[in-house]
């Protein structure tokens, strides 16, 4: 048999011995071992529906889900933590199907929207660059308008960033109510720092941990934001499994982890939180080596627990070196999750082969927070991520921060008391990034830029100094204008003293944090005093994330490369902080840098079109506001190149007239041909401040 022949059954061996340690709904076709494999397309076919936690497919009667484990694991079953409610799911599962695939594999998505309130849905993948392909960043109204219902819309990229990341709906809560799984990329061990540290990393490895509630997530927030109630968490699933904070037996299954004694297993942990819920991760009796956070390779670090927040991920190595038994995974809720009588916690079971099977727990045991909460900002025991180098064998651009940064930006993450844009609900207190409110725009941004008004768009250097720290809120398409592969350096501060730690995700490239710290009085002028006066320490060798909290009372200083063209949020993603508008958009490079609008590609906007000049006015400069944006400054430009053009004109047609060739007039400055280029030019790319 020829070479070919025998590597094509090995590949078909591994593919077929990797989907039977996923769930039936994970039949995934790329699984395998990526030493020694081409790259593969690997096509995915989903359907986004609303469904429903305990249906009927969880059994009847005395066979039915919990009183039958067996029966939680029917096709077709949520069982969740056993209460019954609406959920939107992608193939009537949740966690949604887990994708495992190789670097450089092509990924192929087909969604088919039949979510029955005809309501709209985008897919982002959390952790990807989309370099090449920004169209599936799956941004609502800027990279793509959200999927119609009924309606289809194919993802199609090819990601090289191995490691942990995941996906989720992005469009309204939908994430919150289920559409939201993992997206595991592995690399050779060739290029891998850590591959020497385990033995196995398997598919069945992954851990998926989420605060879940027992309504659905739109109930919540509206409650929350005009009811005046306070929403608290239910329960902490691991894997979609978990025994709810009140109720009694009998409970549905939690998660089981099955391992062989003596074997090192890299297991990939990922927080899909919806509320402010940094949990606390720990296994009974063993000792974790973290090895990576949010896909990139960390200095391993050695602990007893780890803290992990909203949107990131953190891979670790658990050596099976314990007696053979039966050991509690432990999750605990602090923040929101750990506010009040009922502090959130989850248990799964860490399973040796050979031990007899962990009895179901009567009830939720009692955990204990490890800490206190004015260190609940550090992701391990008394160490900040800024006290953490990263482990990376190679140098992608992106790496490349450590020379002196070409621009500052200082960015506040707070609460004010703002004025509601809706009627007669008075002022309210609203998160907001440097007391500016993001809103989605009525167009998407990257393929249908012309049809929005610039007026839809600012940033602080748009408002007169105090004009957003009253009453008045201030709202738009808050965008930061940023130069291709220009060095960033971005100081958020907190200066709210209660225990939030905004976790601020940034799409589209990974940013290096070089300080973390809490002060007495954290402002943005007390930071950047404390900076002048040399007293902060940055670590130019830390990790890298696309995720990080900025501890309350206090400052996060990261960095990043801007070598990515395209419009990338940079957003809390406390869900119902993200919908307030914690948000900003960085716009890296300009159209030309992007890729080309693919063809077919939807459109979508308002009628009347934002553009017409009848309905949206042109916004008129301010004369005490020289920082205004640039298009304004700009805007004596078009009449006076006409004028120019018509005189011109005039003489060139007098001399041609007078016998002389127009081809012989050199247009250099200050020609009507000049004057229209660089006006055109100065236009497009000065849209929005910096």
């Amino acid at each position: 048999m020829s070479r070919c022949g025998l590597l094509l059954p090995v590949i078909f061996v591994t593919i077929a011995l990797g989907v039977d340690a996923l769930r039936p709904v994970d039949d995934n076709p790329c699984y395998r071992s990526c030493e020694s494999s081409f790259p593969m397309t690997c096509v995915y076919n989903w359907t986004v529906t609303w469904y429903y936690a305990m249906s009927p497919q969880c059994g009847d009667g005395s066979v039915r889900c919990p009183t039958n484990a067996t029966a939680c694991s029917n096709p077709g079953c949520v069982s969740v933590d056993g209460f019954p409610r609406a959920i939107s799911v992608i193939n009537q599962a949740f966690p949604g199907p887990s994708i495992q695939i190789c670097t450089g594999d092509e990924v192929v998505i087909n969604v088919d929207n039949q979510m029955t309130n005809n309501e709209g849905v985008t897919i982002h993948w959390h952790g990807l660059f989309q370099n090449g392909s920004q169209f599936m960043d799956g941004l609502p109204m800027v990279t793509q308008c959200p999927i119609p219902s009924p309606g289809k819309f194919q993802y199609r990229f090819t990601p090289y960033e191995a490691g942990t990341h995941w996906y989720h709906a992005h469009t309204g809560l939908q994430r919150g109510d289920g559409v939201a799984g993992s997206f595991v990329i592995r690399e050779s061990s060739r290029t891998n720092p850590n591959a020497g540290l385990y033995d196995e990393d398997r598919a069945e490895d992954v851990i998926f941990l989420n605060d879940w509630h027992h309504d659905i997530m739109v109930s919540n927030f509206e409650k929350q934001n005009i009811g005046g109630g306070n929403v608290g968490v239910d329960s902490i699933l691991i894997n979609g499994k978990g025994i709810p904070l009140s109720g009694s037996p009998p409970f549905v299954p939690i998660e089981v982890f099955n391992v062989q004694s003596g074997t090192r297993y890299r297991f990939r942990v990922i927080n899909g939180a919806n509320f402010f819920c940094n949990l606390q991760f720990s296994v009974q009796s063993h000792r974790l080596l973290v090895i990576a956070g949010d896909g990139s390779a960390l200095e391993s670090q050695a602990v007893d627990y780890f803290r992990i927040n909203g949107g990131e991920r953190y891979d670790f190595v658990l050596n099976a070196n314990q007696s053979i038994g039966n050991y509690a995974v432990r999750v605990v809720g602090l923040g929101s999750c750990g506010d009040g009588m009922l502090t959130g916690r989850q248990v799964a079971s860490l399973h040796y082969e050979t031990a007899s099977t962990a009895p179901m727990p009567p009830s939720l045991p009692n955990i204990a927070q490890e800490g206190t909460p004015d260190i609940w900002w550090k992701t391990f025991p008394n160490k900040s991520l800024a006290e953490v180098d990263h482990n990376l064998k190679s140098g992608p651009v992106y790496m490349n921060t450590g020379s002196t940064p070409d621009v500052q930006h200082y960015i506040e993450t707070s609460f004010g008391t703002r004025e509601s844009p809706i009627p007669n609900q008075g002022a309210k207190f609203f998160p907001q990034l440097n007391n500016i409110s993001y809103f989605f725009p009525t167009s998407p941004i990257m393929s249908q830029f012309d049809d929005l008004p610039m007026s839809l768009f600012c940033n602080a250097s748009s408002f007169q100094t105090g004009e957003c720290e009253g009453l008045t809120q201030c709202a738009c398409v808050h965008t930061i204008q940023v130069e291709l592969n220009a060095l960033v350096e971005i100081v958020m501060v907190n200066p709210d003293s209660f225990r939030v730690l905004h976790p601020m995700h940034l799409h589209g490239l990974q940013f290096q944090v070089v300080a973390m710290e809490r002060m007495s009085d954290a402002t943005v002028q007390s930071v950047m005093q404390l900076d002048q006066n040399g007293e902060i320490t940055r670590n130019l060798n830390g990790p890298f994330k696309d995720v990080v909290v900025v501890p309350d009372g206090g400052y996060t200083i990261f960095r990043f490369r801007a070598w990515n063209p395209g419009w990338w949020i940079f957003h809390c993603h406390i869900e119902f902080h993200l919908e307030d508008g914690m948000a900003l958009l960085f716009w890296m490079g300009h159209t030309q840098d992007f890729q080309a609008i693919p063809a077919g590609f939807p459109t979508c906007g308002v009628f009347p079109p934002a553009t017409d000049p009848a309905t949206v006015p042109p916004p008129l400069p301010r004369a005490d506001d020289p920082q205004k944006l640039d298009t304004y400054h700009l805007a004596w430009i078009v009449p006076v190149t006409f004028l120019i053009a018509v005189a011109i004109g005039l003489l060139l047609g007098c001399l041609c007239r007078r016998g002389a060739s127009p081809a012989s007039v050199d247009p250099g400055p200050g020609t009507a041909e000049y004057s229209a280029q660089s006006g055109a030019v100065g236009v497009q790319t000065a849209a929005v401040s910096t």
